[in-house]
């Protein structure tokens, strides 16, 4: 019994530390988010019919964008990259679909990304668009799913989108 208690504090007090370093980290960027989201993958089992969907609302169609994918993964994840589909519809309709191809491992095993040394999670932030422009106000849809072989995808805990103002 308090081998199980120490075993869960040691557990979450790791993680203090590194939810502080992302804070900092991110509050030092620079960036003006504009708008963020993440889809949480139940049981980092993410299924090949399992579809991510997010609403971008749009309300200023001059100002300039990047948006960029967050992933986050545990270090057992089996692959060295991820593919995925992102769909983005438009108010009016019109659509596009791309397929991405992201590193989330070096050739020699070592982990993209932010994350502590001893922590089973990294972060990547990957830049999808960069210098973009909407051009109709409303909302715009996002479809995410993954490209990869396998039907149930093990290991990637969550995936996000982030829409940050650019200078042009």
């Amino acid at each position: 019994m308090i081998y199980a208690l120490r075993f869960m504090i040691y557990r979450y007090c790791c993680l203090i530390p590194l939810f502080a370093v992302v804070l900092v980290a991110s509050s030092c960027t620079g960036k003006k988010a504009a708008w963020q989201q993440n889809a949480v993958i139940e049981n980092c089992r993410w299924n090949k019919d399992s579809i991510l969907k997010f609403s971008i609302p749009v309300e200023d169609t001059v100002a300039w964008y990047s948006l960029s994918v967050d992933l986050r993964n545990r270090t057992d994840y089996r692959f060295q990259n991820i593919y995925i589909f992102l769909n983005i519809t438009a108010p009016n309709g019109n659509a596009t679909t791309d397929t991405l191809n992201f590193t989330l491992a070096y050739d020699d095993g070592k982990w993209t990304g932010a994350g502590g040394l001893f922590s089973k999670f990294k972060e990547n932030s990957f830049l999808y668009r960069k210098y973009i422009r909407f051009p109709e106000y409303g909302t715009y849809s996002v479809n995410i799913r993954h490209g990869m072989r396998s039907v149930d995808l093990e290991g990637i805990a969550s995936v996000g989108l982030a829409l940050n103002y650019s200078k042009n």
